[in-house]
């Protein structure tokens, strides 16, 4: 049978380790790693693909690796063979990934998804042992990603998948590890019955270390009773008081002494205090969670009334491509999801809308790629806030899964975490109307799923434009959707919404 198999692995950049002694298999099918930004994922895909080597340890089974990076600047490995190769193959995998022969002779102003189904078609035609994918569905609207899915599945060696998508991880995988705080969990199922696995057994882990703690708290009320009784005692048997021409007392304080119940008092103490350490020696190591979701109580915000109209119309997308648009009316509250195929002028209508609203100073717009003035701006901000401000953001970036100080300290932060802070800090402003150009892009799970309680719990106007589908259902939202080829921008009857999501 065909495996790969990870043994005793250790791999370290200068002084940080990022994995020790890792010991990993994977069978033919497809198997996802997923784990916060910077846990190692794409370390790990560097290592298997023999990009990078271990400081110990081996791998075997990695002697014809297909890598899939996430970025797809250049052309992508074998790109001239299966272009000019004509055979079954060849026209089989093009006709079941769409792709058009026009595309291999215009790399340069392809969109990332006819990119990425260039670079898939390329790994199925090469038939590796084993196939890394990494963050493949970034970008790709919901009828491209469908149409990616069905080529996947048609894979029959070892597939490694690195994503963020949950529909994707859960419509492919059925092997899944988990990097967490530095440790590693494998488990042979979907990654949704993985995640709740998990969670099971770090919820009996938290039993565990809520019953040593109950213990150690009992050990500690006796620890103090008894030294209490020591102090007592001590007391007691002091001569410092005494009279000392009363010799009767003296004599008893002297068989008190003799008889050492101070001394049996002192030995509970210690036992106590030894039983205690080596109940709390045995507490399980649980990475602290915050509560998800969030909810910013502002009476003033309750008493204020927002509403817009977007009046009918329609917008000039190309020479040839309009988007016509009934009225729109947005109220506080009201949330609303567009979807639609790449290209149908989802963006163009959001910064029309923005156009609209230009006299609204109380809203965010965050678009797909957040440029260098916004988040210069957004610093600025944050470094004027007074301390009880900084500290309600610290509460508000922790609830949406990220450590605040490292955050808040980094110039360099990733485009998710980014995402986040803009986030985190509209939140604490209690913006009336957020409008997000697909926010789930460069986002972990545990990011995602945090944004995702927030936003639910959001009491103000959202507008998102999204292609994850999990996503824009779990936030509770209107969908709207732009139709290709006809321009039509529409709401969805509940049946049909339901269908698309």
């Amino acid at each position: 049978m065909q495996y790969l198999q990870i043994n005793n692995l250790t791999f370290k950049y200068t002084s940080s380790e990022i994995f020790s002694n890792l010991n990993l298999s994977f069978e033919k099918g497809w198997s996802c790693i997923v784990g916060s930004n910077g846990s190692g994922k794409t370390t790990l895909f560097k290592l298997i693909a023999r990009i990078l080597n271990p400081q110990e340890g081996n791998i075997i089974g990695n002697e014809l690796v297909y890598y899939c990076e996430q970025e797809l600047h250049e052309k992508p490995n074998g790109f001239d063979d299966f272009i000019y190769t004509y055979n079954t193959k060849t026209f089989k995998l093009k006709e079941l990934l769409h792709i058009e022969d026009e595309w291999f002779y215009r790399w340069e102003t392809l969109s990332f998804g006819e990119r990425k189904r260039i670079q898939i078609a390329i790994a199925l035609f090469l038939e590796p042992n084993v196939l890394l994918l990494d963050e493949p569905s970034n970008h790709l609207d919901i009828k491209t990603k469908e149409i990616l899915i069905k080529s996947l599945k048609n894979f029959k060696s070892i597939g490694i998948l690195i994503s963020h998508d949950r529909e994707l991880l859960n419509s492919l995988c059925h092997n899944t590890v988990i990097i967490k705080n530095k440790k590693i969990y494998n488990y042979k199922t979907t990654f949704q019955k993985a995640t709740e696995e998990l969670d099971s057994y770090f919820n009996f882990l938290q039993k565990e270390n809520d019953n040593i703690n109950s213990k150690v708290k009992k050990l500690q009320n006796n620890i103090q009773a008894q030294k209490e009784k020591v102090s007592q005692s001590k007391s007691r048997l002091s001569k410092k008081n005494v009279n000392t021409k009363d010799k009767s007392l003296k004599e008893k304080i002297n068989l008190a002494k003799l008889t050492g119940k101070d001394k049996s008092d002192s030995k509970l103490v210690t036992s106590f205090s030894k039983k205690a350490h080596v109940l709390s020696s045995k507490r399980n190591e649980i990475e602290k969670n915050f509560d998800k979701g969030i909810t910013i109580k502002d009476e003033k915000s309750k008493k204020e009334k927002f509403s817009f109209l977007l009046q009918k119309g329609q917008l000039l997308l190309g020479e040839k491509k309009i988007l016509k648009y009934e009225n729109l009316s947005l109220n506080k509250s009201d949330k609303i999801a567009i979807i639609g195929d790449n290209g149908v002028g989802k963006s163009s209508f959001l910064k029309l809308l923005i156009s609209k609203i230009s006299s609204l100073k109380n809203y965010l717009y965050l678009p797909q790629e957040i440029d260098l003035k916004q988040k210069e701006n957004l610093f600025e901000a944050i470094k004027s806030l007074n301390n009880e401000k900084k500290g309600e953001l610290f509460t508000l970036i922790q609830r949406l899964s990220s450590n605040p100080k490292n955050l808040l300290n980094n110039n360099t932060t990733s485009p998710g975490e980014l995402r986040k802070l803009f986030i985190a800090k509209a939140l604490l402003d209690n913006i009336q109307f957020i409008i997000l150009d697909e926010p789930t892009n460069h986002m972990d799970i545990d990011s995602i799923e945090s944004i995702e309680q927030a936003l639910k719990e959001y009491q103000n106007t959202l507008i998102v434009v999204s292609h994850d589908k999990t996503f824009v259902k779990n936030i509770k939202a209107r969908i709207y959707t732009i139709l290709k080829g006809v321009g039509d921008f529409y709401e969805l009857k509940e049946a049909d919404a339901a269908n698309r999501i």
